[in-house]
């Protein structure tokens, strides 16, 4: 027995969310504030074992606080029928041939139809039509006394935070699900309070916190008194009896031994409590006994020490934060795992659901990729008592971290992300059959092999930028930070906020190389907001031309020709795919050289599979454009290097220039017949594809011949600021500016 999938409506952002489970494990990723916590807290309010669960006004859905403060202020009679009105958990539970359905029985199993092995259970907090008319004869009641009274009547809003409690309730059921269409038959229901069902016997769902009370302080001793738990927890199920009976004989060995001790340790106690009349000779004796007790003496006496070389020991709280983490972690996971089992009786749930919260905290990243590896292993997928009985364990692990995801198996991935601020999940493992419905099964393959730790990270990203080599993703961050400086100074001229700093966003930037349309699908999978810097690419179709200089020939005798990189001015197409795949058009270069920024935003038609432009896209291609150096030079470069070179000539020049007494990194990386002619007034675009040795260096030269100047800058009120500019003798290419300012705003 397992739960194939959970439903939460109008808990805080799930105000429709629906996720799988795996039979296993379920990693839950996604950026702050998705709605990892909110499941987490809509299944602890409803599965925590007690007969209410407390819910505030701010725990609804905002849109579902708008709709009953509606109602209250128009007092308008709901439709008919009645929808559902409240915070549901729903549970859809699926059993095999060999699972025990002694929990469930007959009130729970509604169709006996041997086809249908589902189980859907109903966590409610509801509003009913009849406590609806209540709350809103109530509300006006309690205006109009007010108005009586002249005082100032309760805003809706705050009649609702106040009282909402008195009105809504909590309800548990099964509801009847067909098979046949996979609905559920909402009408059809009963209910598991009136039918005193132990709804704990079915499902037990316990926690681990993201908040460990774990801390390296001196009088910290949270992982020694862990153990105490531990006992407990195994000694409720003892598996080796043996063990607990073996150590229960100690301490009592231990008391006599301590009785003797005591008498002579307490004697002038007893002595004084004689003189003051408190014993009375042959009716009253006072005598200290030892009865060590084996919960509490593991409770307070027992220390967790780590050993340090052969003969040294030292307490827990010498430990670092991480490794007190891991191993409360550890703690807890024993902890609660026993606390599963229940005992001999009652024996373990139907079903046992564990949730980890943030197991990363305080780790670092090695530890958090063994972590992953091992946890399985470590928690398992069964929970078995000393009778042997055995029931299904599934764990939900939620995380924040790129590394855990990127050691992780692909398909327990689930991954939230917030629309309109609303929470939805996706499993990963669509996006196989999203790659081979649209005839990419390759690319999934190469997506699942390759998403390494950084690609990992647009897992937690606000947006993207995907690059293609080592020189724009070595040069970016520089590139951004000169973005944000100038922004900063034109807002402190102009008297206004400067615009939220690139570097201070959530902003992954992965290295994809010329293959961006690989990951299309992954990316409007995750949503994300993707600049995507890329070459134009320009070349020239040319014919083959044989040895005696004549055309070559193809096989049915049309003649042969090839592209070979040229100048954009020289060039009839590009040889750019990503280009060509996003905006859905044919490689002539012509088309892309037209092009101002708001036309190069795409998106994709789900209908039909394709991407195209359109003003308002969430995915941006950037490429070279046309732009004029500091001589008024205008050129179009086709690489990133060759636009470097065309508006950073003077920069070169000055940093291969020797100077006396000045000593400067120049650029090793050139190669010195063509930067001379480069020097000299020489092409760019030969520089760009015969100058550089080593692209990844002369990136880095780049940035070791880079200088910051310091200006002084007055405010509309007059008020001057010192500014650093960092990277300010060298000017950043025209088209990754734009692409940048797109990225930055919205």
């Amino acid at each position: 027995m397992k739960i194939a999938k959970i439903s939460i409506q109008n808990f805080r952002s799930l105000k429709h969310l629906q996720i799988d489970l795996e039979d296993y494990l379920s990693i839950v990723v996604g950026k702050n504030n998705s709605g990892k916590t909110s499941l987490l807290l809509a299944l602890e309010r409803f599965l925590n074992g007690s007969a209410t669960a407390r819910f505030e006004f701010d725990d609804f859905n905002t849109d579902f606080q708008q709709q009953l403060i509606d109602l209250l202020k128009d007092n308008a009679p709901p439709i008919d029928p009645f929808p559902f009105c409240g915070i549901s958990l729903r549970l859809f539970v699926e059993y095999g041939d060999h699972d025990d359905l002694a929990n469930v029985g007959n009130a729970i199993v509604m169709d006996l139809d041997p086809e249908n092995r589902f189980i859907v259970l109903d966590f409610l907090y509801q509003l009913s039509s009849e406590n609806l008319a209540s709350m809103m004869r109530d509300y006006h009641s309690y205006n109009e006394k007010k108005l009586s009274e002249k005082k100032k009547p309760k805003d809706a809003r705050k009649f609702l935070q106040e009282f909402h409690g008195k009105y809504f309730k909590i309800a548990k059921r099964s509801v009847r699900f067909d098979h046949v269409t996979a609905a559920v038959i909402e009408a059809e229901y009963v209910d598991l309070l009136k039918e005193a069902i132990r709804v704990e016997d079915i499902v037990s769902f316990k926690r681990i916190n993201a908040r460990r009370s774990v801390s390296n302080k001196d009088s910290d001793r949270g992982l020694s008194a862990m153990s105490a738990k531990i006992y407990s927890a195994m000694a409720s199920d003892a598996e080796d009896e043996e063990v607990f009976e073996t150590f229960k004989e100690a301490l009592s060995d231990t008391d006599s031994q301590l009785d003797v001790i005591y008498d002579d340790l307490f004697r002038s106690v007893i002595s004084d409590v004689r003189s003051f009349g408190g014993i009375k000779e042959g009716d009253t004796e006072i005598k200290i006994k030892s009865t060590l007790q084996h919960r509490d003496l593991l409770g307070e006496n027992t220390t967790v020490m780590y050993r340090q070389g052969a003969d040294t020991t030292l307490p827990e709280n010498h430990n670092g934060l991480g490794y007190l983490n891991l191993i409360s972690i550890i703690f807890e996971i024993k902890i609660l795992l026993n606390e599963f089992k229940r005992g001999r009786s009652p024996r373990p749930s139907d079903i046992n659901l564990l949730f980890i919260e943030e197991p990363e905290a305080h780790t670092h990243p090695q530890m958090q990729a063994i972590f992953i590896s091992n946890i399985k292993r470590l928690v398992g997928n069964t929970v078995k008592n000393a009778d042997g009985v055995t029931r299904p364990l599934q764990t939900i692990l939620s995380t924040h971290s790129a590394h855990i995801v990127a050691e992780s198996d692909f398909d327990d991935i689930k991954y939230f992300r917030r629309i309109e601020g609303e929470t939805q999940s996706r499993s990963l493992k669509e996006l196989g059959g999203l790659y081979k419905a649209a005839g990419k099964s390759g690319h999934y393959a190469f997506l699942k092999q390759y998403l390494t730790l950084n690609r990992s990270q647009l897992f937690f990203a606000d947006k993207a930028i995907l690059v293609e080599g080592d020189t724009e993703r070595i040069l970016l961050p520089a590139m951004m930070r000169k973005v944000d400086q100038n922004d900063a100074v034109n807002a402190w001229q102009s008297g206004e906020y400067p615009p939220v700093a690139l570097l201070s966003q959530n902003i992954s930037v992965i290295e994809v190389g010329a293959h961006s349309q690989i990951y299309e699908i992954f990316l409007h999978f995750i949503g994300v907001k993707t600049l995507i810097i890329t070459d134009i690419d320009s070349a020239l179709e040319e014919t083959v031309l044989e040895e005696d200089g004549s055309p070559a020939l193809t096989k049915d005798g049309k003649p042969k020709s090839v592209l070979r990189a040229r100048e954009v001015d020289k060039a009839t197409h590009t040889t750019n795919h990503a280009l060509q795949f996003f905006h859905n058009v044919g490689p002539e270069v012509a088309y892309f050289l037209g092009l101002k920024v708001e036309q190069k935003a795409v998106w994709k038609d789900v209908a039909t599979g394709k991407w195209g432009p359109k003003p308002g896209g969430q995915l941006l291609c950037a490429y070279q454009i046309c732009e004029t150096d500091s001589d008024g030079n205008g050129y179009h470069a086709r690489s990133f290097e060759d636009a470097f070179f065309h508006v950073n000539r003077a920069f070169v020049k000055d940093a291969t220039t020797d100077e006396a007494g000045v000593e400067k990194a120049g650029f090793p990386s050139l190669v010195q017949m063509y930067l001379k002619e480069y020097l000299e007034g020489g092409s760019s675009f030969k520089m760009a594809e015969k100058g550089i040795s080593r692209k990844p260096s002369f990136a880095i030269e780049i940035l070791l011949n880079s200088a910051t100047t310091n200006s002084a800058v007055a405010s509309p009120k007059g008020i001057n600021k010192e500014f650093s500019s960092e990277f300010s003798n060298w000017n950043t290419p025209g088209y990754i500016e734009e692409g940048l300012r797109w990225i930055k705003a919205g």
